[in-house]
């Protein structure tokens, strides 16, 4: 780890309690679990970053729940308009770590397989059904309040339904043959809920950002949070046109995979420009010792995204530019997730040490 990416003596802050903030940790950990099982089945790393996928989902929810027993409030703050786009991180911690589950663990034991499916499927339910919540409930009272400036950290709020869009689309194959239309028909909802919230929260924030207030040095890492738009919803296209394909004639099934494929080009091509500011607010960040903060494990799923659209459009479309561009990526998941890894723990001893004084 060089000293241009993590500064000998950065800037500290106030560590957020236990709680939602923290739900990024869940999410990127998740994320390259999966992406990891499907570069490279069976790699005993995938099986050690399960473990702890389930471990931190398991802990920041019980660390959470006695926090708001302690100190009573803290649950009723917690979905206020300005702290309510966080819970969409929960929301999407508990649909990748179920993700992950059935990516790895079939393969790590095979007798385990149904019992894999089964924890998707109820952390599918669960995320689904909070990420809709808050997704609808953040939009409602963006109208019926002020939020305050527009940032790029709202799009947490409405991203949940684009990752349930992906993981219901491959929970598919394992329904009754009746419950298969229907699941389908759910995903798309979720993935024009997700796409349409997701457009105009964006494009507010951009707009805000690059033409009224630049994008304070303390939240520089959340320039990515966009890009899990981009990368999640070129990966939900492919699941949908991957599991829809089966149920249908070969003509129609043949044309929602070129739509997927078109669409996964447009998507990922608009977000080359957003990913190169993204990288220079980044780099910003970091050359002005910006202080850690839960925020940091942005610049994880949203990039674990992209790797994963890229990696299914290149399977979809046979482009095999874009199975490199996956494999480029997750590579940079693996580093970035390393470097807020380290950081975690750094900033969490430290508030333990400053906190026995």
């Amino acid at each position: 780890m060089t000293t241009t990416l993590l500064p000998h003596r950065p800037t500290r802050t106030a560590l957020p309690a236990v709680g939602p903030a923290w739900y990024g940790a869940v999410m990127g950990t998740a994320i390259l679990t999966t992406l990891t099982q499907t570069l490279v089945p069976g790699l005993w790393v995938a099986q050690v970053l399960l473990v702890l996928s389930w471990l931190l989902l398991v802990g920041l929810t019980a660390g959470f729940a006695a926090h708001t027993r302690r100190h009573p409030g803290t649950l009723a703050a917690s979905v206020r308009v300005g702290a309510l786009p966080l819970w969409g991180m929960v929301s999407m911690g508990m649909l990748a770590v179920g993700s992950a589950t059935a990516a790895v663990l079939p393969a790590w034991a095979p007798a385990l397989a149904g019992v894999a499916v089964g924890l998707d499927a109820a952390l599918w339910v669960l995320g689904t059904a909070l990420g809709l919540a808050t997704a609808v409930g953040f939009a409602t009272l963006l109208v019926r309040s002020d939020a305050g400036a527009p940032t790029t950290v709202w799009g947490l709020a409405v991203v949940p339904p684009m990752v349930s869009a992906t993981v219901g689309a491959g929970l598919v194959p394992h329904l009754a043959p009746t419950l298969q239309v229907t699941m389908l028909l759910v995903t798309a909802a979720c993935f024009v809920l997700s796409l349409t919230l997701g457009a105009v929260i964006f494009a507010v924030a951009y707009h805000h950002h690059w033409r009224v207030a630049g994008l304070a040095v303390a939240a520089s890492t959340t320039a990515w949070i966009p890009l899990g738009v981009v990368g999640q919803s070129t990966a939900a296209a492919q699941a949908m046109a991957g599991s829809a394909g089966p149920l249908l004639p070969a003509g129609p099934a043949g044309l929602l995979q070129d739509l997927a494929n078109d669409y996964g080009v447009l998507m990922l091509g608009l977000g080359v420009p957003l990913a190169a500011w993204a990288v220079a607010m980044t780099v910003r960040g970091f050359r002005r010792r910006m202080p850690f903060v839960p925020g940091w494990w942005s610049l994880t799923f949203p990039i674990g995204t992209l790797a994963l659209g890229a990696h299914l459009l290149g399977v979809g479309s046979g482009m095999t530019g874009f199975l490199v561009a996956g494999t480029v990526l997750v590579l940079v998941l693996a580093g970035t997730w390393t470097l807020c890894a380290v950081a975690s723990v750094r900033a969490v001893l430290r508030s333990r040490v400053a906190g026995a004084r």
